[in-house]
């Protein structure tokens, strides 16, 4: 009958020990029977090999006690252990065959019968047995063992950590949760790794069961090999992760119903998550006008090729209407698989992209910026098509690197030459301005730009930009030129004009001698407006410094005395028009210097020339003391500015459309009053007219 069994020699005799151990074996049960001897040489040793490991009988002398004079007969009934004796301290050769037959005989009582360890060997899984205290290993059939890979002998002394592998998670704390619950609940199953013998990590399934036997409460474990079992769900999780991530929908349809539905699928068709969307069929999401073209076009390429491409409307649950692109694959029991992409998010980003387009070619248009490329492996030279405009030639025309260097002038091909070569061979980028010929003879200014593309270590290509500032050009030669005519302006207001005023206001000084007190009256005007030009002119070069973008000087100036005067200088110019002050003009000074009287004349100027004879003009002031600021307001009653120029009145060459004046006034107000610090801007006055408002700041400030 075949079986195991263990059996226990206990002698103090080594040599009789050894006899037994070498011996008993072959007279115990029959062949099929694998019997293992292990041996102690005192009673007392007895106990821990019991503890250690599943005894299934314990021969021993009738003569051997322990230490206290008892028989290890005793210990049977505390660890259930059936024992054979034998008389004497020897053992003849014509008793082994009775002592084979009687442990043979106590083994079969002790595990029931052979039978139970044939089906402890025999089940399909691995099976161990374990003290439940110490976690020892008891017993464990060959199952177990073919799954790590070691032998009997090998894992007596091994505890389940001794052959895990260092995988996060899986950890003596974890293991001892798990046996813990079985303890207190009387079984547990879980997933496990182990390392076998060769290294290789092998996942089982666990099950832990609380049970009795041979009269002692055992930890049995059942183990299953679940390798594949496991990487075919890492797998499958894997898959779904990679499907949920990707920019397209997917679906699984089992006789016309969703069984599996990616988060991408659901939201193309409208739904809240995809597990809302799973048992519908696509007749929820298609018009019915939509549904028949289907079923007249998907089935028979699916039966002809096994898979179907074409355009689908797909109707949202809100109402919308989806376009999508799907790609329908059969597969075995009438199952299929659907890919698909809103073609709505695509016709988005390709318009989108027609926009950008659209918008980069019309940013280069208005900036007249254009773009070029050199591929150095193949000296192709690519142009945008502003690029083109520039050198006035076909959007088809394709250049080269020569062609492109001749549209230069002459005398700049050489340094155009040396920036290319230079950034080809050292990677220089550069910048500058050069002349141009198009090939319709327009003489241009264009601006390039160069730098190298750097890919593998190597310049591999040149990339730039290329403007027209001709118009740019133009303008700094004008200004320049207009610099130099101002100065010469400047030079003869501050000479001639000068001059020949302190000409006059000397001769009328001369006068005061010979004219009577009406003349006397008409005299002052002349020296007052006289001495005012003079003083106008000394202050000219502040005002050419201040056009030309230069610093002025600036130093407290009061600004009841400024008011006053340019009051009274206007009253005198234009006698019709009425000139009041509201209020008092507050006594403090303000940061600025003479040309507060240029600021305050033309604001007065303008309040008078742009409207009737009989316009009232109303100036006020007001401090404020937080912002350290003085502020005027100088108002008419006029017909006003529409608010479309109120923005641009300052500007130069701006005038009204009934002014005869250069539009130089405004101008020279604003860049004035911006040279002091301050600011300036009209306002509507009510009922009607204009209010100009200027904001000075005061002298304490700087």
């Amino acid at each position: 009958m075949p079986g195991r069994l263990h059996v226990l020699v206990v002698h103090e005799d080594p040599a009789v020990r050894e006899r037994l151990a070498t011996e008993l074996p072959d007279f115990v049960g029959d062949s099929t029977t694998d019997v293992r001897v292990s041996t102690a040489d005192s009673p007392d040793a007895v106990h821990a090999e019991l503890e250690r490991a599943r005894i299934d009988c314990l021969v021993v002398s009738t003569e051997v006690a322990d230490s206290e004079g008892q028989s290890p007969v005793s210990k049977r009934r505390t660890d259930g252990v059936p024992r054979v004796s034998y008389e004497g301290s020897t053992v003849a050769d014509r008793d082994l065959d009775a002592l084979g037959r009687a442990v043979y005989d106590a083994g079969r009582t002790a595990v029931g019968s052979l039978d139970h360890r044939a089906l402890f060997e025999a089940v399909n899984v691995g099976l161990a047995v374990r003290n439940l205290e110490t976690l020892e290993l008891v017993d464990i059939n060959q199952h177990y063992l073919d799954i790590l890979g070691i032998d009997r002998a090998s894992v007596l002394d091994t505890s389940p950590t001794d052959v895990t592998p260092d995988i996060s998670g899986y950890d003596s704390e974890h293991a001892f949760d798990e046996v813990e619950t079985a303890r207190e609940e009387g079984d547990n199953t879980f997933t496990w790794p182990i390392e076998n013998a060769a290294g290789d990590t092998v996942w089982i399934r666990v099950s832990l069961t609380v049970a009795e036997i041979s009269g002692r409460d055992r930890l049995i474990s059942t183990v299953e090999d679940v390798t594949r079992e496991c990487q075919r769900e890492r797998d499958l999780a894997a898959f779904k992760e990679a499907v949920d991530a990707v920019d397209a929908g997917v679906t699984i349809t089992e006789n016309d119903r969703h069984v599996y539905v990616n988060e991408a699928a659901a939201d193309i068709c409208g739904y809240p998550d995809a597990e809302s969307m799973l048992g519908t069929g696509w007749s929820h999401l298609h018009d019915e006008a939509e549904l028949e073209r289907l079923r007249e076009t998907v089935p028979p390429a699916l039966e002809a090729d096994g898979k179907w491409q074409g355009e689908v409307a797909i109707r949202r649950p809100d109402g919308e209407l989806v376009s999508a692109r799907f790609s329908i694959t059969s597969l075995e029991g009438d199952r299929d698989v659907v890919v698909f992409q809103s073609l709505s998010e695509q016709k988005a980003r390709e318009d989108e992209l027609e926009r950008s387009r659209d918008f980069l070619e019309r940013t280069q248009r208005i900036s007249k910026v254009g773009g070029w490329e050199v591929d150095l492996t193949t000296d192709a030279l690519a142009w945008t098509d502003q690029t083109k405009r520039i050198h006035a030639v076909p959007l088809d025309y394709e250049p080269t690197v020569d062609d492109a260097v001749e549209f230069y002038a002459a005398e700049e091909r050489d340094r155009v030459r040396e920036l290319l070569d230079r950034c080809r061979s050292e990677g220089v980028p550069w910048e500058d301005e050069f002349r141009l010929v198009t090939a319709e003879g327009a003489e241009l200014w264009v601006r390039t730009r160069g730098e190298p593309v750097i890919r593998d270590g190597r310049v591999a290509a040149l990339r730039g930009t290329i403007q027209d500032v001709t118009a740019r050009r133009t303008r700094e030669d004008e200004l320049e030129r207009m610099n130099a005519e101002l100065e010469a302006l400047n030079r003869i207001v501050r000479h001639d004009i000068r001059n020949d005023m302190a000409v006059v206001v000397g001769w009328a000084e001369l006068l005061r001698e010979h004219v009577d007190e009406e003349g006397a009256d008409i005299l002052s005007r002349i020296l007052s407006t006289g001495r005012h030009t003079i003083e106008i002119t000394e202050v000219a070069r502040d005002l050419m410094e201040t056009m030309s973008g230069g610093g002025v000087e600036t130093r407290p100036m009061s600004l009841a005395n400024a008011v006053e005067r340019e009051l009274a200088v206007r009253r005198e110019a234009f006698p019709h028009a009425t000139f009041e002050v509201d209020g008092e003009i507050p006594d403090v000074a303000v940061r600025a210097n003479p040309l507060i009287a240029s600021v305050l004349g033309n604001l007065l100027n303008n309040a008078v020339q742009h409207n009737a004879d009989d316009t009232v003009v109303t100036v006020s002031a007001t401090v404020n003391d937080d912002a350290q600021t003085a502020r005027i307001r100088i108002a008419d009653d006029g017909s006003g500015i529409p608010d479309a120029r109120k923005s641009v009145v300052f500007g130069k060459g701006e005038k009204g459309l009934e002014s005869t004046g250069t539009g130089l006034g405004l101008y020279l107000v604003h860049q004035l009053v911006d040279s002091f610090g301050g600011e300036v801007h009209f306002e509507d006055n009510d009922p009607t007219g204009t209010v100009a408002v200027v904001t000075f700041p005061l002298a304490s400030v700087g």
